[in-house]
């Protein structure tokens, strides 16, 4: 596509390959933490935690147990979008460019990470497949974006869906875009291209990334908890 003498294929052209992949693997989150609901749930619905209990298992076991999985969910995902992204995007076929900006499929695992272990927290708390679904969607398109409207912009920056999700955000398009003009051809003055390029300025990804892991140990502490103290 081109739009008004910008190629969008650009958007998976190096550095900005990685991110835009991360991105579109991003919308997918939401199904696989309902896909994680439903693994947990059926543990609590068909009694296979009271019965790995019976036969001499620790709760210790059986929840780290859950833990692994949920790693090897966020590690799959890894591995089919560096997989996905190389067979179809033609610029990583080069090994010196297929790491550039690598990191943000590595951000991705941690926010992957982080939609599992809130999930995880909804479904040891309700122990129903369908309430923790219907809560977990609530909470992240209605409950937080309504909690976020009566909180000052500084602390609901560090609510933990707006930090989860922020972890992948969407291209610069008008940064990416202000790359590509040509000052000569366009007539684009430097302040013009300055002030394009600052319009979409976010917290660093480092902080983003600090701040979701401690909400990941928080949901993973909270759920050890409850798993510890519920009868089964």
């Amino acid at each position: 596509m081109n739009l008004n003498g910008v190629e969008t294929n650009v958007l998976l052209s190096k550095p900005y390959t990685w991110g835009t992949v991360a991105w579109l693997a991003s919308w997918f989150n939401l199904i696989l933490a309902i896909l994680f609901i439903i693994y947990v749930g059926n543990d609590f619905l068909f009694g296979t935690f009271r019965r790995s209990l019976l036969d001499g298992f620790s709760r210790n076991q059986l929840f780290g147990a859950k833990l692994s999985m949920l790693t090897i969910f966020a590690i799959y995902v890894v591995v089919l979008v560096s997989l996905a992204a190389f067979i179809a995007t033609p610029v990583l076929k080069s090994t010196s460019s297929f790491f550039v900006s690598y990191k943000y499929v590595l951000v991705l695992f941690v926010q992957v990470i982080g939609y599992l272990t809130f999930a995880m927290l909804f479904v040891v708390l309700t122990r129903n497949i369908s309430l923790s679904i219907v809560l977990y969607l609530l909470y992240f398109a209605l409950i937080e974006p309504i909690i976020r409207l009566f909180l000052p912009d500084r602390i609901a920056a560090y609510m933990p869906v707006k930090i989860i999700s922020n972890l992948t955000p969407m291209p610069d398009f008008l940064g990416i875009m202000a790359n590509q003009f040509s000052l000569d051809q366009q007539n684009v003055s430097d302040s013009t291209l300055n002030a394009i390029r600052g319009l979409n300025d976010a917290p660093t990804l480092i902080h983003d990334v600090g701040f979701a892991i401690i909400y990941i140990m928080f949901f993973a502490a909270v759920s050890y908890y409850i798993f510890r103290k519920r009868d089964f």
